[in-house]
């Protein structure tokens, strides 16, 4: 990612010769009315798609013999350099989903389409509110992201199994709820069994069920909104490690979180070792397909009973579809397009994925689990729309670039992983130094850029735990 942007600025260069050259030269036509077959080609980012895409695929060609959709399932750990390469050769599939780039990038290089006739007023009501925003699926007012997803949050999973075995009729909602059952756990399985884990290893997510923890105590906790920097020497992250090690040391967290990623920990907290696990909203369709069915899903534990935590309600690139601005099956791809449209969400449901860009309550399909709704019901109430510099000045995306170029190897994962494992001492000026040397970068990067001001990451008017909407943009008056 560190040299991503300059490579793509190369290949938009090349792109715009190439381009210059096709414009003088003769081009294919593709129109709905012809009759010969058409292939449209489909690189798939996502894993869960290798489930329900080739169905998907097979029904809508049936309804449209004449037109094939050639599905390329991209491997995950080499896709970058792939649409790279892409890129460079202008040679970008029909559709594709990515997490190499965001949806900023493509546009401001010219490389994906518009999709406002795809997605007009409308169609995007039947929508989850939010999912069309300015940076989720819209730049500058133009829709160019299919959104197949709304985003993700994470979760505390129970293995029911457990729980009736040692007679605990109870699951944890607070901090201390949670170390009193750990600690009754571990005791009644004579130490087969632990209270909590989580993958340690998987440095995402560690990042972001640390973050989302500590927002309930310093709700400004790694960005501040109001002020327009980055805090993580805040309360929330130094009272939120403090109690993850306290766990550990009381046998109450699984020492093998420290060594696993978070498909052992899944695979381990399935065997019964341990009775709690940390995971993303993706972990109740896992477990569907590995078999094991007798657990439930609740909230992230609160260190105090009426603790309120929240999450960014924000899409990446990854959460839906792009096509290509070199296209020339525009037509083809909008009728598959619009298949999707009626069909997709459903087959997605069915596969046990409950974080449609649609309101799942609304889409009569059978659930392969119950929890699904569980699962869709607390993503709803933890993810909130945050401001987004982006929204008033497009340019501030390149700030963000620059300061993911030049940011501090380390990050708030790792940290929690030092303290816990006893590389990390000073844990509240560890932290203060990585607050700081972020800023300072961040800094850099605002002074670098002509266009953009400090002001622009400043939102005065946010209130922590509230959507910030639209109103809330107009009331700034820049």
């Amino acid at each position: 990612m560190k040299k991503k942007l300059w490579l793509l600025l190369g290949f938009s260069i090349l792109i715009g010769i190439i381009l210059t050259g096709c414009q003088s030269g003769d081009s294919k036509s593709s129109g709905s009315g012809d009759s010969d077959e058409i292939t449209i080609r489909y690189w798939n980012n996502v894993a869960a798609g290798r489930t329900y895409l080739p169905i998907l695929i097979d029904e809508f060609e049936k309804e449209n013999p004449r037109i094939k959709v050639d599905l390329n399932n991209v491997n995950v750990e080499s896709s970058e350099a792939e649409y790279q390469a892409a890129i460079s050769d202008d040679n970008l599939p029909d559709i594709f989903s990515t997490d190499s780039f965001t949806i900023n990038e493509l546009v401001e290089l010219n490389l994906v389409r518009e999709l406002n006739d795809v997605f007009p007023k409308e169609v995007r009501a039947e929508y989850t509110e939010g999912v069309f925003d300015e940076g989720n699926a819209s730049v500058n007012g133009d829709v160019y992201l299919f959104p197949v997803y709304k985003g993700g949050t994470y979760y505390m999973f129970y293995n029911k199994n457990v729980l009736a075995d040692l007679g605990i009729e109870r699951v944890p909602e607070t901090w201390a709820d949670m170390k009193e059952i750990s600690t009754e756990i571990y005791e009644l399985s004579n130490g087969s069994s632990y209270g909590l884990i989580f993958g340690g290893q998987s440095g995402w997510l560690v990042r972001a069920v640390t973050q989302l923890m500590s927002t309930e105590l310093s709700p400004e906790s790694g960005y501040d909104y109001e002020n327009g920097d980055y805090k993580y020497a805040t309360e929330g992250y130094i009272e939120t490690m403090k109690y993850m090690k306290d766990l550990l040391e009381n046998n109450s967290l699984s020492p093998s979180s420290l060594e696993t990623d978070s498909t052992v920990a899944r695979e381990l907290f399935i065997a019964g070792q341990a009775t709690f696990l940390l995971d993303g909203n993706w972990t109740g369709q896992l477990l569907h397909e590995d078999g094991f069915n007798d657990w439930g899903v609740v909230k992230l534990p609160t260190k105090n009973p009426d603790g309120q935590q929240y999450g960014e309600f924000r899409l990446v690139s990854n959460d839906g579809l792009y096509v290509s601005q070199n296209t020339e099956h525009f037509d083809e791809v909008k009728i598959f397009l619009e298949f999707l449209q009626e069909n997709m969400y459903a087959e997605i449901l069915k596969d046990g994925e409950p974080l449609i860009a649609k309101d799942a309550a609304e889409i009569d399909v059978e659930l392969p689990f119950e929890e699904v709704n569980d699962i869709s019901d607390i993503f709803l109430d933890m993810s909130i729309p945050v401001p987004n510099p982006v929204v008033l000045n497009p340019d501030t995306q390149d700030v963000r670039l620059e300061l993911q170029k030049n940011a501090p190897d380390t990050d708030i994962g790792a940290i929690l992983m030092g303290y816990l494992t006893g590389q990390i001492d000073d844990l509240e000026g560890t932290l203060q130094k990585f607050s700081d040397d972020y800023n300072e970068v961040f800094s850099e990067a605002i002074e670098n850029n002509e266009n953009v001001s400090r002001e622009d990451f400043q939102f005065p008017n946010w209130t922590p735990y509230e959507p910030y909407t639209s109103e809330d943009y107009e009331e700034l008056d820049r």
